[in-house]
């Protein structure tokens, strides 16, 4: 797969180890789990290494269309084919009135077509455009302010009011913490926050990982923005691997299909 230009194998989009429901562990086992200290942050080795393995913290851009090869293919349908015939055996034989609606019909129908495809292949653009573009994080003991794609699992991240949140991670400390969500569960309204981690029990059907998105209060996720409070984000997703990438993957990957009224002007 391409990102930015940049080539990236299967392996290092997803890391082959499973890993765990970071909202089911303690803050103390999350951070062992990470193999970091969350008092001095990740060392340089450290964060070296885990960026060759998991890729910079970025999504996934398909290569854009050209606009004029997305004009053209308005004019693949047959029923579009065969107007056009039409207005052209029209104008043949002289009437030149029936010629110019037909053209004009194809022409606007083509333009509908081309203004809504156009649209959604900015779709994934937009999303990048919404993403943090650097983030406080503790490292060697040191706080330093970084490019957000530079951030890896592991890696502790400071949040204030106002921040918008760069990938998915446990928090480790919360005060009066809220975060707006909606732009990945919905949510209308801001979330509280905590670090208590949520037990199988609150589950559903006794999964811990059925438990929805928008119920995992100990977690925050990318693109989400941080209304009120401060706190410590233990990134455990970035790039690709994070639900902001998963939504970015259904939207690069969805099938381009008919609508049931395409296919019974084909079939007409």
């Amino acid at each position: 797969m391409v990102r930015h230009g940049i080539f990236y194998n299967k392996e290092q989009m997803n890391p082959p180890e499973k890993m765990p429901s970071w909202h089911t562990l303690a803050v103390e086992q999350a951070t062992a789990a990470s193999g970091v200290d969350p008092a001095q942050g990740l060392g340089a080795a450290d964060v070296a290494r885990r960026l060759m393995t998991h890729g910079p913290n970025r999504l996934a851009e398909p290569p854009p269309r050209s606009p004029w090869l997305l004009l053209l293919e308005q004019f693949k349908s047959v029923l579009v084919l065969i107007l056009i015939g039409a207005a052209l055996l029209a104008g043949a034989i002289g009437d030149i009135k029936d010629a110019i609606v037909i053209l004009i019909v194809v022409l606007f129908n083509s333009a509908l077509g081309f203004y809504q495809e156009y649209r959604a292949e900015r779709s994934l653009a937009a999303l990048k455009k919404m993403l943090a573009l650097t983030a406080r994080v503790k490292r060697d003991g040191h706080i330093s302010e970084i490019p957000a794609d530079a951030l890896v699992p592991g890696d502790m991240v400071l949040l204030e009011a106002g921040n918008r949140v760069p990938a998915d991670g446990r928090l480790t400390t919360a005060h009066s913490v809220e975060i707006d969500e909606s732009a990945l569960t919905g949510e209308s309204h801001p979330v509280s926050k905590d670090t208590m981690p949520l037990g199988i029990t609150e589950a559903s059907n006794g999964n811990s990982e059925d438990v929805p998105l928008a119920e995992r209060r100990n977690m925050a996720f990318m693109n989400s923005v941080m209304t009120r409070g401060r706190a410590e984000l233990l990134i455990t997703a970035t790039g690709m691997n994070t639900e902001m990438g998963r939504l970015a993957s259904l939207l690069e990957t969805t099938k381009e299909t008919s609508t049931p009224l395409q296919a019974q002007l084909s079939q007409l």
